[in-house]
């Protein structure tokens, strides 16, 4: 998971990096789940997960209207069901794409996102087994808005395809940032995955929903972020509850 947008609006999520420059994210996040939501959507309890991992994530404009995009992220994965114990440290999936401007405005932004995810030893698909799954495929619109200079919004709606068995997704990212003090940031934000296919044998359909909140200081040029997550909502997936804290470095 990457935060959405950084610094001003025009620096990050649905925005373009100006050509020659970029953002780097890297973010160490404590994960942690003892129940999961059951088919009807009721938390049942369920061994644990623990999850440990530090990613990196990249922007550099490659042109004035277009944004490479990349992350990878190295976990400590022990996930516990009765007496079955799957482990797994090592790369995640890892993700690289572009990021290409298709219209803007005075206060808004809208932008079109191609990115290729390749599996790791790690988290690949969700509530699959550690290191299983194949490579998948996603496309995403983004759309920013910012009001006056401190607050602004920006949603992102994206379809990702995976190689079967594994079932195809639709997600939906939400962000409000608000800026209290020109050295401060609060970000809002809401995660929502649903499967789009029929269920397959050992592979049910699901939806999971985030909430994130956040807060970020810039101190000399860096800023820090420091923020929590929680799931208050999901169907054939885990309820998990995470801290985390980022470093944000613009170049």
């Amino acid at each position: 998971m990457v935060l959405a947008c950084a610094g001003s609006p025009a620096q990050a999520g649905a925005w373009l990096q100006e050509k020659g420059e970029g953002l780097l994210i890297v973010t160490t996040l404590l994960d942690r789940a003892d129940s999961r939501y059951g088919p009807d959507g009721a938390p049942v309890d369920d061994g644990y997960f623990h999850k440990d991992e530090t990613s990196a994530y990249l922007e550099y404009g490659v042109t004035a209207r277009l944004t490479g995009v990349a992350r990878l992220a190295w976990q400590s994965v022990d996930r516990r069901r009765g007496a079955s114990l799957d482990t797994a440290s090592g790369l995640a999936a890892s993700e690289l794409g572009l990021r290409a401007g298709l219209w803007r405005s005075r206060r808004q932004v809208a932008t079109l996102q191609v990115m290729a995810l390749v599996p790791g030893v790690g988290e690949n698909v969700s509530n699959r087994p550690l290191g299983e799954g194949g490579r998948a495929w996603e496309v995403r619109g983004l759309w920013g808005r910012s009001y006056g200079v401190s607050q602004f919004a920006d949603i992102q709606l994206a379809h990702r395809w995976r190689e079967a068995p594994d079932l195809d997704e639709v997600r939906l990212d939400v962000t409000w940032g608000w800026r209290p003090a020109p050295r401060w940031q609060v970000l809002a934000q809401g995660f929502s995955v649903w499967s789009v296919e029929a269920e397959r044998p050992g592979r049910p359909d699901f939806n999971q929903h985030k909430l994130q909140l956040s807060i970020g200081r810039e101190i000399a040029g860096t800023e820090y972020h420091a923020g929590v997550f929680a799931t208050p909502a999901g169907r054939n997936t885990l309820d998990e509850r995470a801290v985390f804290l980022s470093v944000w470095r613009r170049f």
